[in-house]
């Protein structure tokens, strides 16, 4: 297995804003306001296509920002919000371990899903929602803005010219260090695995672990170890990771390592694909491609693009939604599956010091490997 085939290019990341006249606006809600849902409602705010009505949150004061900021209704019950409303989209901004009944009943009324990550708090629970999206003709996908981001757009173009060129792609490297300071009382369960789904691998590691699925599909074998910094040794087992380091066997000629810290700086996220003649390194900000000796080949700077990639998937939802002949969906449905599924693949070979294979999670689960073509 190495590159995927990229030749039928299904990302549609420049779509019109839906607002023709003869098409019907999209309604949507929103539980738990974080700055990720927040930044969708403004987006959503100013797209003639989408109407925002209502907005949830448990802290009363957000609630109320919200109200008058998207004159809509707001709640501080989750459950009263979706019982009291029917949006055709709703953004999930509060934590897995506290949205998961609220995400079944939105789903069971018809309503689409637009998560931040973690969406689940283990596979079992992810492959439940999905399947039970599938169930009810809706879809739950997860915004993940890496996926649309320039940054993305530019690696899968270097990856389409090395399959042109030859230039056989043989190891992977990725960097995610992402320093944070002691945590406020209310956000403790990140600490505990049972409710936070994991530590650093799931909470700040999945944009990249996704992009990688998208780029190279599903790993054959999945090697991990991870370790917690608690002083005390009987604390490290009940306490989320810090650091891991997962290596991806994808095939007996490529390889991705990946290494994920929330306790060491300075803060870095990178992503490095070593080719047989040269190699590219993406960040968040800019790509730069050098030859094997170093020297610099080519340079792209992406600054701000978080909100216009934001954009650019929120109107890829909703074209969709609206018509979706003309507009697929990227990626596909059911996509995140195979991300959570290498992150629970690395769960258990760190607790079983052996490899794992995502395939077999899936498979598992009654789920089958989505090939994901660009």
């Amino acid at each position: 297995m190495g590159i995927k085939e990229i030749e039928n290019t299904t990302h549609p990341v420049e779509l019109e804003s839906p607002s023709a006249p003869e098409q019907r606006q999209l309604t949507v809600a929103v539980i738990g306001l974080t700055e990720l849902t927040e930044t969708l409602l403004d987006i959503a705010w100013a797209e003639p296509g989408l109407r925002i009505v209502a907005a949830g949150d448990t802290d009363p004061v957000k609630a109320e920002a919200a109200a008058r900021k998207y004159e809509c209704t707001t709640y501080t019950d989750y459950r009263q919000l979706i019982v009291r409303n029917e949006a055709d989209v709703l953004l999930v901004g509060a934590a897995p371990h506290q949205a998961f009944e609220y995400i079944r009943q939105a789903l069971q009324k018809k309503m689409n899903i637009l998560s931040g990550w973690p969406w689940a708090v283990n596979f079992e629970q992810g492959a439940e929602f999905v399947n039970l999206a599938r169930r009810e003709g809706v879809l739950f996908t997860v915004a993940q803005n890496g996926r649309f981001g320039r940054p993305f757009e530019y690696i899968k173009e270097f990856l389409h010219a090395s399959v042109e060129q030859s230039n056989t792609i043989h190891l992977i490297s990725a960097v995610c260090h992402i320093p944070v300071g002691p945590l406020e009382p209310s956000q403790r369960w990140l600490y505990d695995p049972k409710l936070a789904g994991g530590g650093v691998l799931v909470q700040n590691c999945y944009n990249l672990i996704d992009e990688l699925s998208l780029c190279f599909g599903l790993p054959q074998r999945v090697y991990a170890l991870t370790q917690s910094q608690a002083p005390d040794r009987q604390q490290r087992l009940s306490l989320t990771e810090d650091t891991a380091v997962m290596t991806m066997q994808y095939s007996d000629t490529l390889m991705a390592q990946v290494c994920a810290s929330r306790t060491l700086g300075p803060a870095r996220q990178h992503l490095r694909i070593h080719g047989k003649d040269r190699h590219l390194t993406a960040t968040p900000e800019e790509v730069v491609v050098c030859d094997n000796t170093g020297a610099e080949l080519e340079r792209a700077a992406y600054k701000d693009d978080r909100r216009p990639a934001l954009e650019r998937l929120l109107k890829n939802l909703a074209g969709h939604l609206l018509d979706p002949k003309e507009h697929p969906l990227y990626p596909d449905h059911g996509v995140d599956l195979n991300t959570l599924a290498v992150i629970e693949a690395a769960y258990l070979s760190a607790r079983t010091g052996m490899p794992e294979e995502p395939a077999r999670i899936l498979r598992l689960a009654g789920a089958a490997e989505l090939n994901i073509d660009y």
